[in-house]
């Protein structure tokens, strides 16, 4: 992975607040130090980040300070670990589809430990290297790197998959040689679905139909990577997931009043930092009773503010509300 990096860094996954704890394991001995790693993460002064196996580097370019090259490095899991990693994950049903969906399932983790492998290194694993000359167990650039790596981890959590030595290819396909699946099965549980539909039988307006919102629906965007000639997929991910907001506002039916508020925080996050007018603008809604709203999600957490009255900003605290 390359390229910048800078985002809210609030993770929406089990695996995105993993690795953000790891940063606690220093932060009572240098917690000036991390936070103000993580303000240079939200800077964008964290450039050509890239996670491969055993390393994470990038450039951190500061206005006044110059630029920085940090590493940080831990060490990759041997391929009898990687055996038997595989034979415990394709031991249940719901770790390879959910694996195959481009998504780690909960207790995964627990499931890796037992075959010797840690999924999100500790801090004791990671070694960090740093040019500055600032003391202490971390210094600033560190932090900006593990804050940006996190957010990248938190979209595309197979990079953790790639940091300890394996690929996501060369997992998927042991998954699929040790379950005995076809190479263009896209995983259990769309298989389970096309065929209870296409066995169906009777009148199809008389299903009951269940909508939720999807978790992450610019998932398989990321796993496929960007289509050609896009350099940059940030924007098609902030489309897609503003599509699939206003998807989950027309099925929502009954929830119509939850709909709103997904769409409301999608739209959020794809402006970034936002006023109530240019949110009313986007999303055809009343300014004022938008703001009003954003004052309900303030209160409750969900949003950060800044300003008062007319001069308020606003911008999402979190990822999208379940």
């Amino acid at each position: 992975m390359s390229g910048g990096a800078s985002a809210t860094l609030q993770p929406r996954h089990w695996w995105g607040r993993a690795w953000g704890a790891v940063a606690d394991e220093v932060a009572p001995a240098a917690m000036r130090a991390v936070q103000r790693g993580q303000a240079l993460s939200r800077r964008g002064a964290v450039e050509d980040l890239r996670i491969e196996a055993g390393a994470i580097s990038a450039q951190v370019v500061e206005e006044r300070g110059g630029s920085r090259s940090v590493r940080l490095t831990c060490s990759v899991a041997s391929d009898e670990v990687w055996e038997r990693t595989v034979a415990l994950l394709a031991d249940e049903l719901r770790f390879t589809a959910a694996l195959i969906d481009g998504q780690l399932p909960d207790g995964l983790d627990e499931v890796l430990e037992r075959a010797g492998l840690r999924l999100v290194p500790n801090w004791d694993e990671l070694e960090a290297s740093c040019p500055c000359d600032e003391r202490g167990p971390i210094c600033r650039h560190v932090a900006a790197v593990h804050a940006s790596a996190g957010v990248a981890i938190d979209r595309d959590p197979f990079l953790l998959i790639r940091l300890r030595g394996w690929g996501r290819t060369e997992l998927l396909a042991a998954l699929r040689e040790r379950r005995g699946l076809p190479e263009a099965e896209v995983g259990a549980g769309a298989t389970d679905l096309t065929g209870g539909l296409t066995a169906a039988r009777g009148d199809l307006e008389a299903i009951t139909l269940h909508p939720a919102p999807v978790e992450d629906p610019a998932g398989p965007l990321r796993h496929l990577g960007p289509p050609p000639g896009v350099d940059d997929e940030e924007p098609l991910v902030l489309l897609v997931e503003r599509a699939a907001a206003a998807a989950w506002r027309l099925a929502a039916g009954d929830g119509a009043d939850a709909a709103d508020e997904e769409l409301l925080l999608a739209e959020l996050r794809a402006q970034r930092v936002a006023t109530p007018a240019s949110l009313a603008e986007a999303l055809g809604r009343d300014a004022d009773e938008l703001r009003e709203e954003l004052d309900r999600l303030f209160s409750a957490g969900q949003v950060m503010r800044t300003g008062s009255g007319d001069r308020a900003r606003y911008r999402a605290a979190s990822g999208p509300v379940n």
